[in-house]
């Protein structure tokens, strides 16, 4: 029988999901010892806490050049990870995915292991260098879609050492009987009307210099709410009665408050007061979902986000293709896939979806809540984890496992 491990994640930011928390209390259920290293309080440390997870709090450094700071934070954590006799470090986030690593290695943990949350470091040059240059620190890579594998097997690093293992989260809250009415009426939508929802935080536009080499964005944000409300005003002319709920606000103050402002003020200059609503940040996305018809993706890059939840609902979902998306929106089987940036076409494929037969959206609903049960079941993704963390450590995995 394998023993126990101690495993830490080690996570770029204290507002990070599900996707953080769940393995972790299903691996400490497993009989494992498990920890978080977080760089600031927040809902994450929180939630750790009051799951009897030991959380340490560590602040990093913002920016690569801040050697002295850099150093400081990489002494402290690998002096915490040798007297914790950490077995397995598992990093998430940037500028975790830099130090964390760096800290791991010092330390000599016999496992070490990077994921990123998406593929979008590595689509940007100058970070996809950084990356390069420091994953054959680690033991292995996991990619969280094919298109990050696609991308470090086209790199030509760590070959061999890439595993695919998406973020899994628990499904039960996600039930497609539920009913959307009560959301309609409270949003002033009428029981026959069309509605598309569109979930995602709003990030304002990435600065230029930092996208060097990656064009695709100009000026529009990450999530792609421009495009979403551009093709709003397309498909109103054809279904006058059609409404669209944005649900998700600001991620943080400053540049993303004043990125908001100017989507209202874009709804505003077409003239989409009442068709394009704002719902702002929700905690029952379930029920939002329930009330729609379709949901919309339209992200410049993306790795599954805001495709998973409506599939679960059993409602397509229109999407870019980009990431890991097509993953999950398979084109005419559980949604439909569209180029990026454009309007015209996501109004299109809108539209094309909402006068197909109640039916046909429901059957494509169906076959996409099971591609998302077959690939982000939560105890799955945790029992995969552990069988890397085994496998790295050249032991067997212990049969008697509870995950």
């Amino acid at each position: 029988m394998s023993r126990s491990l101690r495993i830490v994640h080690i996570v770029g930011s204290a507002f990070a999901g599900g996707w953080a928390f769940h393995p972790l209390c299903l691996l400490r259920d497993a009989g494992h010892d498990v920890f978080l290293v977080c760089p600031e309080e927040g809902p994450l440390p929180e939630r750790a806490r009051a799951a009897g997870i030991p959380t340490r709090i560590e602040p990093f450094p913002r920016r690569i050049r801040h050697a002295r700071s850099a150093a400081a934070y990489i002494a402290r954590v690998a002096s915490w990870l040798r007297r914790e006799r950490i077995d397995v470090v598992h990093n998430h986030l940037a500028p975790t995915n830099v130090w964390g690593r760096l800290a791991a290695r010092v330390a000599g943990v016999p496992v070490r292991l990077t994921q990123w949350p998406g593929p979008l470091p590595l689509e940007i040059p100058a970070s996809r260098r950084i990356e390069m240059a420091l994953a054959p620190l680690d033991s292995a890579i996991i990619a969280a879609s094919t298109a990050t594998r696609r991308i470090y097997e086209a790199c030509g690093v760590m070959r061999g050492r890439i595993r695919l293992i998406y973020y899994g989260f628990p499904f039960d809250p996600f039930d497609p009987t539920l009913d959307g009415a009560p959301i309609r009426r409270e949003f002033g939508i009428a029981p026959d009307a069309p509605l598309v929802t569109m979930i995602a935080y709003m990030y304002s536009p990435m600065k230029e210099r930092s996208l060097r080499g990656l064009n695709v964005f100009d000026g529009i944000g990450l999530k792609g709410h421009e495009i979403l409300i551009e093709a709003a005003a397309h498909v109103r002319a054809s279904l006058p009665n059609v409404r669209f709920l944005i649900v998700g606000d600001a991620l943080a103050p400053g540049e993303a408050e004043n990125y908001k402002q100017k989507l209202y003020r874009m709804v505003a200059d077409l003239d989409l007061q009442q068709t394009v609503l704002f719902a702002g940040k929700r905690t029952d996305i379930p029920a939002i979902l329930a009330a729609s018809d379709v949901a919309a993706v339209p992200s410049l890059s993306e790795n599954v986000g805001g495709a998973v939840e409506p599939l679960l609902m059993e409602r397509p979902v229109v999407a870019s293709a980009v990431g890991g998306l097509p993953d999950v929106v398979r084109d005419g089987e559980t949604g439909y896939l569209i180029p990026p940036r454009d309007p015209g076409a996501l109004a299109d494929a809108l539209l094309h979806t909402l006068t197909l037969p109640a039916a046909a959206r429901r059957a494509m609903g169906r076959r996409g809540r099971a591609i998302v049960q077959e690939l982000f079941d939560i105890n799955r993704v945790a029992l995969n984890e552990e069988r890397i963390f085994y496998y790295l450590r050249g032991e067997p995995v212990c049969a008697t496992s509870a995950l």
